[in-house]
């Protein structure tokens, strides 16, 4: 397992608060939306989206605050918004695993990387993020879905 520290970069990003069970119904149209705002604002979408997960007490079940991510080259362009927020994201150190296929088995790829986090006594930081590298709707089988997981 490699430790790997992503360098900043510049998104637009949208926070809600949520718990898994409400995650869908509380994220509403923002994936959609983000990437439309960008596209509307002259900003270029310069990869896939991020999710951010950050959790206070560290237990799943509680609510916790969701960052979607988009990140963007703003080639000099101004931007305002009452949705979305341009903002720098910092470095970030992590482990990751990368999820092929259905989300459906998301949770077997978390499982597998916190095992093995486990076993080279890795303690995660408060967060973690999805980066949806291949989304297909029509055949969930092709996902391409990257885990990180935050270091200290």
């Amino acid at each position: 397992m490699k430790k790997v520290t992503a360098p900043a970069m510049t998104v637009l990003s949208k926070v809600v608060r949520t718990t898994l069970e409400d995650l869908m119904k509380n994220i509403e149209d923002f994936p959609k939306e983000i990437v439309q705002e960008a596209v509307n604002a002259g900003l270029h979408p310069s990869g896939p989206q991020y999710w951010i997960y950050k959790w206070e007490t560290c237990v799943t079940l509680e609510e916790f605050e969701l960052k979607i991510c988009l990140p963007v080259a703003t080639f000099g362009n101004t931007f305002s918004s009452d949705k979305f927020k341009l903002e720098k994201l910092e470095e970030y150190q992590h482990v990751k695993k990368t999820h092929l296929g259905s989300w459906e088995s998301l949770k077997d790829s978390y499982e597998a990387l916190t095992e093995e986090m486990k076993a080279k006594n890795i303690v995660p930081g408060q967060t973690c993020r999805e980066l949806y590298i291949n989304c297909d709707f029509d055949k969930p089988e092709n996902n391409i879905t990257e885990i990180q997981f935050q270091i200290n």
